[in-house]
């Protein structure tokens, strides 16, 4: 989700990123439209070699037939033969886990963890194609009904099951509990009931193409109900002992310093000879803001894997042999997140002249060196709803002062943009920021917080700019719904436009392809004019690992999945 701190999440080497391994089940089948694939291929460099394949993003379920889809799971399988039982592997984080709640989390490191620790509906494989998780099976006799079949036999940490009633009791949490950051991902939802022990119905108020993606996330993460009641939102939030499901069990978390969870012995999920899954005994979680101390540390083996590396750092690694680089384009944008509730963005003008002012090429150039592309909104190249014709913005300075102009500013204006601390790959960003603004007679004061308390800040609304980053999400709704639509619970900046909330609520709607990318490109045309984010850059996702470490798969929204991972 946000990976990069500004954004709710910790700052990226390549951006700011808010927010977004091991083996995985077989993908479902489906008697309705397959998955379209994406223009974009995957690339992958492992130890000096290259492999392609296509990347494919989740299609929608039909919503003009009956589908059902089931498979059972196919075991997670080591890369480079048998895995080996046992170990404690250390994972690299660009930022500290602000919450342990998926209701609230709005950060990229929380999803880090929170893949490893909780179980979602359904998963994603690593070209993003929906497959069965704690639901192993689902129907949808019509557009407006899904009915899942649970897995039967699954455990929670606290060793009560997971069913039907506890699919219901969180569903309905993410729809009702006031402080849920998940609603607007799930709001079409209009009712969840229990048909028998293992069998939950979902109701829709209208068609819904993105469900099935958006309960591979967030919004389908399923914890014990009796924990959550037993703890509380605040204890919840701390120390999660007991609540999840997920290949790994919460053990501690100590702030800014590491989180460790240990192997869950009963977990349902086995690799491909039928042996238990997980194989690590431990992992161990270390934040880290600063890119260029943290590839030192995957360098001394003090991390074995990590997801963030330092623009510059990128092409060293790959041609040297020290260590595993793998690549993938990524799902996700960096932007700069106005707040348009306040003076001085509450101003369409003063948004559209800094956007005019913002230099793509020289960013793109300078701070990132070249990796990545350059970004005029929300939707990646890697989205079979991107838009390679649109490009409204050039860094033209004469432009940018007709908007000051229009805006009765002719002299410029003074704005601050609020970064985290501790990464100076993003200071050297505000900065360049700063000198580009600077020649459109605009002027930014850059303002560095402590993480956490950015965070509060940005989630607050308590900004005048801030950096966003988003890991991506493999349906295009996850990329602006709750981001840019009124009242969406990542919409930090308050923004809204009747017409982008109609275009996003009819692409949810549609079932076809074709219609959602017209209606999503018309939704990024209009709020792109509108300046709700001044987008810049798209960063590839990335894994750096030790070479001992084997089963990590590297996926698109850059979420390092362990449970098939071991150490050589």
């Amino acid at each position: 989700m946000l990976r990069g701190f500004a954004a709710a999440g910790a700052t990226t080497a390549l951006g700011a990123l808010l927010t977004a391994c091991g083996g995985s089940t077989t993908a479902a089948t489906s008697t309705s439209a397959p998955a379209a694939a994406s223009s974009a291929p995957i690339a992958t460099k492992a130890a000096g070699t290259t492999s392609n394949s296509a990347a494919t993003s989740t299609g929608a379920t039909s919503a003009a037939s009956p589908a059902t889809a089931a498979a059972s799971p196919a075991p997670a399988q080591a890369a480079g033969g048998t895995a080996k039982k046992g170990g404690a592997l250390k994972a690299g984080l660009d930022g500290d886990i602000l919450t342990f709640d998926p209701l609230t989390s709005g950060a990229y490191a929380d999803r880090e963890v929170y893949y490893n620790i909780y179980d979602t509906l359904v998963a994603f494989d690593t070209n993003m194609q929906i497959i069965p998780a704690l639901a192993e099976k689902w129907e949808t006799p019509d557009p407006k009904t899904y009915l899942f079949h649970i897995r039967q036999g699954v455990k929670f940490h606290d060793g009560t099951d997971l069913n039907a009633d506890a699919v219901k009791f969180n569903i309905d949490r993410y729809l009702t509990d006031k402080a849920s950051r998940r609603k607007a991902e799930i709001d079409t939802v209009t009712s969840v009931d229990v048909m028998d022990p293992y069998t939950v119905k979902f109701t829709l108020k209208t068609g819904f193409s993105p469900l099935l993606p958006t309960l591979a996330d967030r919004a389908g993460m399923i914890l014990s109900p009796k924990v959550i009641q037993a703890l509380g939102p605040d204890a919840l939030a701390a120390k999660p002992i007991g609540a999840g499901s997920g290949p790994f069990k919460f053990v501690e978390a100590v702030k800014d310093d590491h989180i460790t969870v240990e192997r869950n012995a009963n977990y349902w999920k086995k690799d491909a000879s039928g042996a238990q899954l997980p194989y690590l005994d431990k992992v161990t979680y270390r934040p880290i803001s600063d890119p260029t101390v943290l590839l030192a540390n995957v360098k001394t083996g003090d991390v074995d894997v990590t997801y963030q590396i330092a623009a510059k750092d990128v092409a060293a690694v790959k041609a040297g042999s020290e260590l595993v680089l793998k690549d993938v384009a990524g799902l996700g944008f960096n932007a700069l997140q106005f707040n348009a509730a306040k003076e001085p963005f509450n101003t369409k003008e003063l948004r559209q002249a800094v956007c005019e002012a913002l230099d793509r090429d020289q960013i793109l150039k300078v701070v990132n060196f070249g990796v990545g592309q350059i970004a005029q909104g929300p939707i990646p190249p890697s989205s079979w709803a991107f838009d390679a014709n649109y490009k409204p913005y050039g860094a033209n300075i004469a432009k940018a002062k007709e908007y000051l102009k229009a805006a009765g500013k002719p002299d410029g204006f003074t704005f601050d943009l609020k970064i985290g601390s501790g990464s100076p790959t993003t200071t050297q960003l505000a900065q360049l920021i700063k000198d580009q603004m600077a020649k459109a007679g605009i002027t930014m004061n850059i303002v560095q917080e402590e993480r956490t308390v950015l965070s509060t800040d940005q989630m607050g609304g308590n900004f005048q700019m801030v950096t966003f980053g988003w890991s991506g999400r493999a349906d295009p709704d996850g990329n602006l719904y709750n981001i840019f639509h009124t009242g969406g619970g990542l919409n930090y900046g308050a923004y809204s436009s009747p017409p982008v909330d109609d275009a996003l609520e009819k692409a949810r709607a549609a079932s076809d392809q074709s219609q959602r990318k017209d209606l999503y490109q018309q939704a990024q045309k209009l709020l792109v004019d509108d300046g709700a984010m001044a987008f810049y850059s798209f960063s590839p996702a990335y894994l750096i690992m030790q070479p001992k470490v084997q089963g990590v798969s590297l996926y698109p929204d850059f979420m390092m999945r362990l449970d098939g991972a071991s150490l050589k």
